[in-house]
């Protein structure tokens, strides 16, 4: 009997670490929205106050401390001949898996500004995707609200229904 007690506790402990899980994977969409504008902001800041060049810019994100932006270690920290930088973005961007299909789009599009034009083309094109990324944002912290909370309670509830079931 004390077998079966602690088997519906451990039962019931992985429906809930799933949930939490499932929970978690919500949030860090959140945080990487979060830090997405952040680092937009950050870009259009240099590029309103200095004209900083592509190559300054990613020298500078890289020296931030993003927890979740990781294709930004990917980006040419200097320039060469055989690389179009918009291409290495691009390319840092769609082949890391920890971003959505939404967000994908939005930081290609970014980096497409980048370097392109002259400073107000540039500055135009980042105020445009740092407002579709603020309405991602919104949609992932509605999304996270309302889902996270459900998720971490049916985790636990599947948990002691099984349980319950092996009692």
């Amino acid at each position: 009997m004390l077998i079966r007690v602690f088997a519906v506790i451990m039962v019931m402990l992985c429906g809930t670490f799933c949930g939490i899980n499932y929970s978690e994977m919500l949030k860090k969409r959140v945080t990487f929205c979060s830090e997405a504008e952040k680092m937009m902001q950050l870009c259009e800041i240099m590029i309103r106050s200095s004209g900083t060049e592509v190559y300054k810019l990613v020298d500078r994100l890289k020296s931030e401390s993003y927890t979740v932006l990781r294709f930004i270690d990917g980006l040419p920290e200097s320039y060469s001949a055989h690389e179009n930088f918009r291409e290495k973005w691009s390319a840092a961007v769609s082949e890391s898996r920890d971003i959505c299909d939404e967000e994908k789009r939005v930081l290609t599009d970014f980096g497409s500004f980048l370097g392109s034009t002259d400073i107000s083309g540039q500055l135009d094109g980042i105020a445009m995707q740092l407002e579709c990324m603020h309405g991602i944002y919104q949609q992932r912290l509605a999304e996270y609200r309302q889902k996270g909370k459900l998720y971490r309670s049916l985790g636990m509830l599947a948990g002691l229904t099984v349980g319950i079931a092996v009692i």
